[in-house]
């Protein structure tokens, strides 16, 4: 048995009918003027970092600038929010995702088994990674698997030189995902067949400047943390539109993408409370309780929103809390 959704408007304008399996009984649901888009990827996150608000006294020359700045472990906020669990934390990263649409998230820091978790609200792929230049000297690299590194984030001759030594070290290659790249060295990048994932929003935070991406070949979206990004890939999709086309966006986040949402608003107008239904793996993840379908285990998603938020207030407090965006979104 299926839910039958009838009369979406999909992301070419036509009108078309979607299944979503796993029901005990057919279902038919009328949607017209409702939108329907594939799952969004957003290319890069720090998903256990999404409950901080903005951090820093920008601007900045280079990425190692605001580490020293930021890195504070016995002030506030850190020293509260780090005491949180870190599951709970990776749990409000991925809700971030999928209240946005997002059905994958590159997790840009070390894997936990939660993450692997079917019930986990996002599908993370599994990567090789390192934070930077500047933290990591030896890497774990797998050709089989996207090798992701923060790189040329910055505007002075530290970030311009970081293209260059990484090829020098040999892990500039097809599958190699630069992050930021402010100062990239563009024609090694594409010699090599790399890529970029671009964080605009935290890249004008931090720096008043972001990657010149236009024209260029390669190229995908990623929120970063609320440490330095924006609410969600939503907003991230709007500064975007500021500097290449809607199409070129779209392609930046639907590349690998897996499942559906449905939204009531075009995708560029659309922000979380327009996002009635996201399915991924074959199984709602989100729903809008007005679409009149079974209730998930805690009726939005099978995530205890109110459980983690309780955990966060106990530890936390909400006089930190509501300074995150996402405190009153989720």
């Amino acid at each position: 048995m299926a839910l039958l959704l009838k009369n979406l408007t999909t992301i070419t304008g036509n009108v078309e009918d979607v299944r979503v399996p796993g029901f005990k009984k057919e279902m038919i649901i009328d949607l017209k003027g409702y939108f329907v888009y594939p799952g969004l990827t957003n290319w890069h996150d720090h998903l256990e970092m999404n409950l901080y608000p903005r951090l820093g006294t920008p601007p900045y020359n280079n990425y190692t600038e605001w580490m020293k700045d930021i890195y504070k472990p016995k002030e506030s906020p850190i020293k509260e929010i780090e005491k949180t669990d870190k599951d709970y934390r990776l749990l409000w990263g991925g809700l971030k995702n999928l209240i946005s649409g997002v059905t994958t998230v590159y997790h840009h820091n070390a894997p936990r088994r939660i993450l692997r978790k079917a019930s986990f609200p996002v599908f993370v792929p599994e990567i090789e990674w390192a934070h930077s230049l500047f933290v990591e000297k030896t890497f774990r690299y797998r050709k089989d698997r996207p090798f992701i590194i923060h790189l040329a984030e910055g505007i002075d001759d530290l970030a311009a030189k970081e293209t260059a030594h990484l090829d020098s070290l040999g892990y500039l290659k097809p599958n190699t995902y630069i992050v930021h790249g402010i100062s990239a060295d563009w024609d090694l990048i594409e010699s090599q067949g790399a890529s970029v994932i671009w964080c605009p929003s935290s890249n004008l935070y931090m720096f008043n400047k972001t990657a010149d991406v236009k024209g260029r070949m390669n190229v995908l979206l990623g929120t970063d943390s609320t440490l330095t990004g924006p609410s969600t890939l939503l907003d991230e999709m709007r500064v975007a539109a500021n500097y290449v086309s809607k199409e070129e966006i779209v392609k930046m986040v639907t590349t690998n993408s897996e499942g559906f949402f449905i939204s009531s608003k075009e995708l560029f107008s659309a922000g979380p409370k327009d996002i009635k239904l996201v399915v991924s793996r074959d199984k709602i993840h989100l729903q809008d309780p007005s679409l009149g379908l079974p209730p998930l285990k805690y009726g939005q998603t099978n995530i205890n929103i109110d459980r983690l938020k309780l955990h966060f207030e106990k530890k936390v407090g909400t006089k930190i809390l509501e300074q995150n965006p996402l405190w009153g979104l989720i």
